[in-house]
């Protein structure tokens, strides 16, 4: 009998009342949208959802489904580390828009996920894969986030990236991708 699969976002444990509290990590069901009991086990996903590990979801293993995807943002920040404290806005529903804060600051607010760290390469060629979804507007930010980085932190960027080239093929060839994001899903 299939799964009812349902949720953009498992995870392996489930969120706790108190900040960043995690429970039942060792539950071989998986949790939709880190809240929810299911009878899901990961090897039940189908291939479009991608493991993930985040800060968003307080570091638990996650499975984030990337088909579906109707728009992306992603923002980036000025600070010594790679993508750390820089985040992807995932809608599956509509187009995301941004508002303006009473300070000045401008934020998506209509999105359905947002995950910050590593996976943020991953997630965009699994977008481009599963949803064929055009992420030139997230790969130049990457690049500007990797000059800004290179230009403004060297010792930071020499440990993180060290070559000065395109971040996406250097870590394709360092084998940081998962092999099935780099397929093409028309063969």
């Amino acid at each position: 009998m299939a799964k009812l699969i349902t949720s953009e976002l498992y995870t392996c444990g489930k969120f706790g009342k108190r900040w960043r509290e995690t429970l039942d990590t060792s539950n071989p069901f998986l949790y939709s949208k880190g809240r929810y009991p299911t009878k899901i086990r990961p090897e039940d996903l189908p291939e479009d959802y991608i493991k993930i590990r985040s800060r968003s979801i307080w570091y638990m293993t996650g499975f984030l489904k990337t088909s579906g995807i109707v728009d992306i943002g992603y923002r980036w920040a000025k600070v010594n580390h790679l993508f750390k404290d820089d985040y992807i806005y995932i809608s599956y529903k509509e187009k995301l828009e941004t508002e303006t804060n009473e300070w000045g600051f401008t934020d998506y607010v209509n999105y359905d996920i947002c995950i910050c760290g590593n996976d943020i390469i991953d997630i965009v060629l699994a977008a481009e894969r599963y949803s064929n979804y055009d992420t030139s507007h997230v790969r130049a930010e990457i690049e500007k986030k990797r000059i800004w980085l290179r230009d403004n932190e060297p010792e930071e960027y020499a440990r993180a990236v060290g070559e000065d080239r395109n971040i996406f093929d250097l870590w394709i060839e360092k084998g940081y991708i998962e092999k099935k994001l780099l397929i093409d899903p028309k063969n």
